[in-house]
């Protein structure tokens, strides 16, 4: 990591960030719903506590370090597009999980991730229902601390077969004829290698955060730009360290030239586990769908 970096002092302004957007959350769950407005479809959303909670957070981080870029959500054009340097970055998902914090189900987070030179180096998860906020600094472990401000390390489970692991597979945005036939495809085929189970949690953040400490045995989602579905860079940087940090594995589903291809921050999949075996093993599954 760059030396001239004062990471724990990144790692405290990013966990202040979350938690003061958790609050704002945690309000918000209390009473009746937002407004709510479409974004790509009817089943991509944003709400006015999305906006105000990234606006929280980029005023606080612009005021401590007026000379980093950020990455944020609600801040992207139509197209969503963004691009990504080696300069300092921050990524921010303001509420991942929008559809459960608009039906009032409390799975939903707040993602800030801090990257140098296209490498997430810092990340923050902070979930406000539960009060459980996870952090990673690279090369540093993997941490979590509970309600009650109890903090311990956490590792992935070191599940390596799919019999023995719970495995999250999101749907995501995808309702089209091809995408419902793949993902479909994918569930049942996985289902017949008889997993242990498989939920959907409908956050990427909570998800990744899983199994990072060993929750859930791996997840996915697929999706690219082609089909504007999927999830993007604020929904899955900060995990992908965090996952790492924790012993887990990450890859890149998009192409078809490596199953060990890592992440690729500028794509529109994701995929973790607890091991290269079960990594590899369900890899193999999606691969042949």
């Amino acid at each position: 990591m760059s030396g001239d970096i004062d990471y724990e002092a990144i790692l405290d302004v990013a966990k202040e960030a979350a938690q003061l957007a958790g609050s704002v959350i945690r309000e918000a769950m209390l009473t009746p719903k937002s407004e709510i407005f479409a974004k790509s479809s009817s089943v991509d959303l944003v709400t006015e506590t999305d906006k105000k909670c990234e606006e929280l957070v980029t005023n606080l981080l612009k005021s401590k370090y007026p000379g980093h870029k950020i990455i944020g959500e609600e801040g992207m054009g139509a197209d969503g597009k963004y691009m990504l340097t080696n300069d300092p970055t921050w990524t921010i998902d303001p509420i991942d999980g929008t559809t459960n914090f608009v039906h009032r189900l409390s799975l939903c987070c707040v993602l800030i991730s801090f990257i140098v030179e296209k490498c997430p180096v810092v990340s923050v998860t902070y979930d406000p229902m539960s009060d459980e906020i996870f952090w990673a600094m690279k090369g540093n472990g993997a941490f979590m601390m509970n309600c009650h401000g109890i903090t311990h390390p956490i590792y992935v489970s070191g599940t390596t077969s799919i019999q023995n692991a719970v495995i999250s597979m999101d749907a995501g945005y995808g309702r089209g004829e091809e995408e419902v036939k793949k993902y479909t495809s994918v569930q049942s085929a996985i289902l017949l290698k008889h997993v242990r189970h498989i939920r959907v949690f409908g956050s990427c953040g909570l998800t990744m955060a899983y199994v990072a400490c060993g929750r859930l045995d791996a997840g996915f989602e697929e999706g690219s730009w082609e089909s504007n579905c999927g999830p993007k860079i604020w929904d899955f940087s900060a995990g992908k360290l965090l996952v790492e940090e924790a012993g887990g594995v990450t890859r890149d589903v998009t192409g078809r030239e490596s199953k060990e291809k890592d992440l690729d921050l500028m794509e529109r999949s994701v995929f973790m586990a607890s091991s290269p075996e079960l990594a590899e093993e369900l890899m193999d599954i999606i691969y042949d769908c």
